[in-house]
């Protein structure tokens, strides 16, 4: 195979990046559909980001992000902008550079469950200080206390706390159980990302081949 001239290869890879932040980004605007919609986004949203990493590098990876934050923020405005828009770079990015350096399933999940806590507790403080949290956080409030219901119910009768997680947050042993949950979901959505993400690239690999 001949190789291929640099200039046509970087229009090439622009291309692809640019293709895969216009998807990140649609995905990410899902949401905006439809309440319901934001579990696919968050299990697809960063998946086309860390393709364009494991690809063609991290340097590509990370402009990919940057113009999938521009585009959510164009079209679908500030508060998605700043907020689910950085949720799908910072997974995105952290699953990529897993796939690119080729690590291991665990540790490609740890480190896409550590940016899941960096992006979401980044999101609560911007929605608290920036966007205000009553119109920013009540949604998320309510999907999370729901999502919790069933885990937090029998563990209250074990450990003896409020079986509302509403009241029982503001209480000590509410406070560790509701950090405890949050890892939990950080580890639930990497690994979910990270299983799909893997098998969405291979067949990309597989494509790319024939």
């Amino acid at each position: 195979m001949e190789p291929i001239n640099p200039s046509v290869r970087k229009t090439k890879y622009l291309t692809e990046a640019a293709a895969a932040a216009a998807i990140a980004a649609l995905l990410v605007l899902l949401k905006l559909l439809a309440p319901f919609l934001v579990f696919i986004t968050m299990l697809t949203s960063a998946i086309p980001i860390a393709i364009i990493c494991s690809l063609h590098g991290m340097k590509w990876g990370f402009f990919t992000a940057i113009a999938e934050i521009v585009l959510v923020n164009i079209i679908g405005g500030v508060e998605l902008g700043i907020t689910t828009a950085f949720y799908a770079a910072a997974l995105g990015l952290a699953m990529g550079c897993g796939f690119r350096h080729q690590l291991s399933a665990a540790k490609t999940m740890h480190l896409t469950a550590l940016a899941y806590i960096v992006e979401m507790s980044y999101k609560i403080a911007v929605s608290i200080y920036i966007l205000g949290i009553a119109d920013a956080l009540s949604s998320a409030i309510d999907r999370f206390t729901t999502f919790i219901q069933w885990l937090w119910k029998p563990l209250s009768a074990i450990a003896g706390f409020d079986p509302d997680p509403g009241k029982a947050a503001f209480t000590t042993s509410g406070m560790v159980m509701v950090g405890l949950i949050f890892i939990l979901n950080a580890y639930c959505y990497a690994y979910l990302n990270n299983e799909l993400g893997r098998e969405v690239l291979k067949r990309v690999k597989a494509g790319r081949r024939e």
